[in-house]
C-alpha cells in the first residue's frame, strides 16, 4: 500500500527533527486542556502528528492521486451561476472531511485539530502531490485562522465549526482587473448601514474557489485612497453574490477560478475599519503563501517519482536511460531542489510556530519581534524558492520522458501545467523576491545566519562544509553592505540573485545538521555549500561591477524595444 508520508524519506525526516519542544507546550497549553482528544504530554503529541500525517499520506496515494486525471479532464464547471466541481474531487473532499482533516490547525473547541503549522504544511504537500487542484479547496484552511483571529465571538461560533468539518468552504476575494499585486488599488466598495452590517458593490477576479460558501472580502470602507482605506469583509455566498465566469487555465483544472461579482451583498468587518489590507489580509497572505510553497514542492515531488521510475523502466541502446549521464544529471538536479525547497519550506513552517507560540504564551516582546523578522523573511523566500523551483522540476520530469511525456499517455505534462501556477497566483516571484530584497540588505542575512552559523557544528563527514557556507555569508554580506548605495531599480534587477544565494545557505545549515544522523545529507550538504559559494560571490561580481544589462534604459531599449514596434 503506497503511502506519501512512510514512502517519501526526506518529508518523514524534516517531520521528526522538528524541534516540537519549542512550541507544541505552548499550542496546548502546557497539556492541561480536559478536552478527551489533547494529548497529555509532549510524546503524545508528536506521536498524534506522525499518526495523522500517515493517515493524509495514506489517504492522498491511495484514494486521492487515482482520481487526479480525471479531475483534471472534467474540470469545474459554471451551470446556472453554481460553480460544479468535478465528481472524483467532491469525492475526495469527502474523504478528508469525514476522516476530520479539514480543520488542522483550528482550536478543539470548535472542532479542529489544532495541530501545529509545521504539520499542516505536510499535509497540504502530500494532498498536492496527489492532485494539485485539490489543494485549492484543502490548503483554503488557512482562511479559518483569519475568522479565529479577528471574528467576533458570535461569527466563531457560527462558522469555524462548519469549516472543520468540511461542511464549510471559504475563499479570499482580493484581487480586481487593476488591483492584482497593488491591492491598495482595490476600488470594491462597501458602506455601514444602521443594522451594523456591510453593503458591498463590485467585482473581484481571478478569485480561487470563487463559489465558495464564505468570502473574505477586501473592499474600500474609508474615504481615505490606498491600503489604508481598505477593510476586510466576511460575506456568505447568496443574495447579492453571483458568479458570473470561470477562467479557462492552462492547469489546476479542477479548481474554479472565477470572476465573482457583489451587487449590495452583505457582510460583516473582520478586524479593525480600515486595517483589511496590512493588518488582516496580508498576515493571511503570508499563511497561503506558505501553503503554495508546499503545493509546489508536492507537484514538484509527484513529477519526478514519475520521472525516476520512468528512466529505470525505459531502455534505449540495451540498457536503462538513467544509467545515461545527462539523464542522471537531471534527476539529480530535481532532487537536490526539491530536498532544498522542503528544508527552506518547513523550516518556515518552524518560525511561524514559534512565533504563534509565543504570542499564547506570552513570551517576551524581543522574542516575538525576534522570530516576526525572521518568518517574515523565510515566507517570500520560501514561496519565491518552491514555485521557481517546480517549473524546472516539472519541465526536466517531462525531458526525461521525451516524446512520451508530451503527450497525455503519461501524467508529467498535467504536473507541468499544474505547476506553472505556483509562481504567478498569491503573489508572483517578482513580488516575493521585491519583497525580500530591502529587509535582507538591511540585516536580514545576519539576522538569518549570524547565530546559526555560530551555533553549527560540523560533522566528520562534512569536514570544510562549515567554512564555505561561512565564506557564502561573508560575500553575501559585503554584497548586501555594497548593494545598500544603489538606487531601488538595482535593488530590484539584483534581488532575484541575492534571493537565489539566500536559498542555498538556509538549506546548506540544514543540510550540515541532518549531517550528524542522516549519512546521505552530507553529500547534500556539500553540494549546497559549493553552490551557496559560486552564488555568493557570483553576486557580489554583480555589484561590484553594478552590472545593470537587461534593466537598465539603454540595454532594454536596444533589446527589447524593436519588439514593441513589431520588428
Amino acid at each position: 500500500m503506497g503511502n506519501f508520508y512512510t514512502g517519501t524519506p526526506d518529508l518523514r525526516h524534516r517531520i521528526e527533527t522538528t524541534p516540537w519542544e519549542r512550541f507544541i507546550p505552548a499550542l496546548e497549553a502546557n497539556f492541561i486542556d480536559e478536552d478527551e482528544l489533547a494529548p497529555e504530554n509532549l510524546d503524545e503529541a508528536v506521536e498524534q502528528i506522525g499518526m495523522v500525517l500517515e493517515l493524509v499520506g495514506e489517504m492522498a496515494a491511495e484514494e486521492i492521486a487515482p482520481r487526479a486525471a480525471e479531475v483534471d479532464r472534467i474540470g469545474a464547471r459554471l451551470v446556472d451561476g453554481k460553480v460544479v466541481y468535478p465528481e472524483p474531487m467532491l469525492g475526495s473532499v469527502r474523504l478528508l472531511s469525514e476522516a476530520g482533516l479539514m480543520g488542522f490547525t483550528l482550536p478543539r473547541e470548535f472542532g479542529g485539530m489544532n495541530l501545529p503549522v509545521t504539520a499542516y504544511t505536510a499535509a497540504v504537500e502530500m494532498v498536492s502531490r496527489a492532485d494539485a487542484s485539490l489543494m485549492t479547496i484543502f490548503a483554503l484552511q488557512g482562511c479559518g485562522e483569519t475568522i479565529h483571529r479577528w471574528g467576533s465571538d458570535e461569527i466563531r461560533q457560527r462558522f469555524i465549526p462548519g469549516l472543520c468539518t468540511g461542511e464549510i468552504s471559504l475563499s479570499m476575494a482580493l484581487t480586481e482587473p487593476n488591483a492584482g499585486s497593488a491591492l491598495g488599488s482595490v476600488m470594491t466598495r462597501a458602506h455601514l448601514d444602521e443594522d451594523g452590517l456591510w453593503t458591498i458593490r463590485g467585482s473581484k477576479c481571478f478569485i480561487t474557489n470563487g463559489g465558495a460558501d464564505l468570502l473574505l472580502v477586501l473592499a474600500r470602507t474609508e474615504a481615505c485612497a490606498g491600503g489604508e482605506g481598505l477593510s476586510l469583509l466576511l460575506v456568505e455566498r447568496g443574495e447579492g453574490v453571483s458568479v458570473s465566469k470561470l477562467e479557462k487555465k492552462l492547469g489546476i483544472h479542477g479548481s474554479a477560478t472565477a470572476v465573482v461579482n457583489f451587487d449590495d451583498a452583505r457582510g460583516v468587518l473582520l478586524g479593525n475599519r480600515g486595517g483589511g489590507l496590512y493588518e488582516c489580509t496580508l498576515h493571511m497572505l503570508h499563511n497561503v503563501r506558505l501553503e503554495v510553497a508546499a503545493q509546489a514542492v508536492g507537484i514538484a515531488e509527484a513529477a519526478q517519482a514519475q520521472a525516476a521510475r520512468y528512466a529505470r523502466e525505459r531502455e534505449q541502446f540495451g540498457r536503462p536511460i538513467d544509467r545515461f549521464a545527462p539523464v542522471r544529471t537531471m534527476l539529480f538536479r530535481n532532487a537536490v531542489q526539491i530536498e532544498v525547497a522542503r528544508a527552506i519550506t518547513m523550516t518556515t513552517a518552524n518560525e511561524v510556530d514559534i512565533r504563534r507560540s509565543l504570542r499564547r504564551a506570552g513570551g517576551s516582546e524581543e522574542d516575538l519581534k525576534h522570530h516576526e523578522r525572521i518568518a517574515d523573511l523565510l515566507t517570500p523566500l520560501s514561496k519565491y524558492y518552491a514555485c521557481e523551483m517546480v517549473n524546472q522540476v516539472t519541465s526536466r520530469s517531462l525531458q526525461v520522458h521525451g516524446g512520451y511525456g508530451y503527450t497525455t499517455e503519461y501524467p508529467v505534462e498535467r504536473h507541468m501545467r499544474d505547476g506553472r501556477i505556483t509562481s504567478i497566483y498569491e503573489g508572483t516571484s517578482e513580488i516575493q523576491v521585491g519583497a525580500l530584497i530591502a529587509p535582507l540588505l538591511k540585516g536580514g542575512l545576519e539576522l538569518l545566519f549570524g547565530d546559526r552559523l555560530a551555533a553549527a557544528v560540523e560533522p566528520e563527514s562534512c569536514k570544510g562544509v562549515l567554512a564555505e557556507l561561512q565564506t557564502a555569508f561573508e560575500q553575501l554580506s559585503e554584497a548586501a553592505r555594497k548593494a545598500l548605495d544603489a538606487d531601488h531599480m538595482a535593488h530590484q534587477g539584483w534581488a532575484r540573485d541575492f534571493a537565489d544565494a539566500t536559498a542555498e545557505l538556509v538549506a546548506g545549515l540544514v543540510f550540515l545538521r541532518d549531517a550528524a544522523s542522516l549519512d546521505r545529507a552530507a553529500r547534500l550538504a556539500r553540494y549546497t555549500a559549493s553552490a551557496a559559494v559560486r552564488r555568493a560571490g557570483r553576486v557580489l561580481e554583480i555589484v561590484d561591477g553594478d552590472e545593470r544589462t537587461g534593466f537598465d534604459d539603454d540595454s532594454f531599449e536596444d533589446v527589447v524595444g524593436p519588439y514593441r514596434s513589431g520588428m
